[in-house]
This record gives C-alpha cells, sequence and structure tokens, in this order.
C-alpha cells in the first residue's frame, strides 16, 4: 500500500509539474500529435444576381502535428501541420442528366493540408489545469475535392473534381482561427473557430468557408 501512495504521489507531481510547463517556461519547445473533428460552416454565395444559402453544413476531421514554443511571460506560438477531409452538400441543387434522370443536393468532400499559426497566452486556474486564449491565420491547400454523384454518366458530367467547370472553387484558403486551450498534464483540449477569409468562388461569385473544431492534443 506505501508503494502505491509513493507512486500516486510522484505521477501527481509530473502531472502538476507538466501543466505549468507554458506558465513557467520550463521548456522552450513541445512537440505533439492533434486530432480535431471540425464542423463545417459554409457561407452564403453572393454575386450580383445571389445572395443565398447554397451549402449544407457538413462535418470534417484533421490529424496531424503541433509545435508548441514558449516566448515568455506565459506568451507562446503554436505552428501546426495537419491533413483535414472535410465533407459538406449542395442545398436547393438538381443536377439533370440524360432521359429525365436528375439527382438533387449532391454531396462534396475535399482532402488538403491545413497550417494554422497562433499566438496563445497561457494562465493558471490551478496546479492541474490551465487555460489559453489563442489566435492567429489559418492556410489550407486542398489536394483534392469532388462532387458525389451516384451515376456521372447520366447526368453527362464529365468533371466532378470540385475545382473545375462545375464545382468553380480554388483551392486555396485562408481564415482567421480564435480559440481556447484547456492544457492538463501533457494533454490539451481545444475549442475554437476558424472565420473564412478568402473567396472560394470564381467568376464574379463570393463564397467563403467557416469551421468549428473541437481537438485533442498529447504533447511529448
Amino acid at each position: 500500500m506505501r508503494r502505491l501512495q509513493i507512486v500516486i504521489l510522484l505521477l501527481l507531481g509530473v502531472v502538476t509539474s507538466k501543466a505549468q510547463i507554458i506558465e513557467n517556461g520550463e521548456s522552450n519547445i513541445m512537440w505533439g500529435a492533434r486530432a480535431t473533428f471540425d464542423v463545417n460552416l459554409p457561407g452564403k454565395v453572393h454575386s450580383n444576381i445571389i445572395d443565398d444559402r447554397m451549402f449544407r453544413n457538413g462535418t470534417g476531421g484533421t490529424l496531424g502535428a503541433v509545435c508548441n514554443i514558449y516566448l515568455g511571460k506565459k506568451f507562446y506560438v503554436e505552428p501546426a501541420v495537419s491533413l483535414f477531409y472535410d465533407t459538406y452538400s449542395y442545398k436547393g441543387v438538381t443536377i439533370m442528366g440524360d432521359h429525365d434522370y436528375m439527382e438533387s443536393d449532391p454531396g462534396v468532400y475535399k482532402f488538403g493540408i491545413r497550417i494554422p499559426v497562433v499566438l496563445g497566452y497561457s494562465f493558471s486556474i490551478s496546479d492541474m489545469l490551465s487555460v489559453s486564449p489563442y489566435t492567429g491565420p489559418e492556410m489550407s491547400y486542398a489536394f483534392d475535392g469532388r462532387i458525389k454523384v451516384d451515376d456521372k454518366d447520366m447526368l453527362g458530367l464529365d468533371d466532378d473534381s470540385l475545382f473545375g467547370e462545375y464545382g468553380d472553387q480554388r483551392r486555396f484558403e485562408c481564415g482567421w482561427k480564435v480559440g481556447v486551450a484547456f492544457f492538463s498534464g501533457m494533454w490539451s483540449f481545444n475549442i475554437d473557430g476558424t472565420i473564412g477569409m478568402t473567396n472560394l468562388m470564381k467568376h464574379g461569385l463570393k463564397f467563403r468557408e467557416n469551421r468549428g473544431s473541437v481537438s485533442l492534443t498529447r504533447y511529448f
């Protein structure tokens, strides 16, 4: 029993000290692995003749690595790089094909790389928990994106690329991220939102994507 008590006390000491790494500057650089669940919130499509929601909300996820760099005075900068997979769907859109064949509100997906760089400020709530608001830009580039239809041949859809003639979107996006992180031990739980700043549509249309995210990070 005494040995068990000693082990528990040692573990608590490690967790307590690790929870204060960022505040005390005990480690200038920490690497970590992060998994994120995203809720995709497409904005309205704007033009001279349209101002409507052309897409429904969707979900997605990212998986990647982070690097937490302590700057001093409780500030830190944290760049990250992740692979993402996003989905949502059209709203009120019908694609007409041959022989009266049609499909309504097809889904879309994107796969690519996402690179946020945020600046945070961390302060202790207790020996076991610290809180950090953060903000910064987030760049994304889609390697691939598709309009998901059941029968391309019947629709006469030669190109189902989201960045082709029908999808008409751009691959690069820049957004602004605002969130809060909860640090405990070598873990952090983040809640944030990203406001799209890049117009993703071509040919006179305007469209931006927003996201809400929750993530879990394990530092090493």
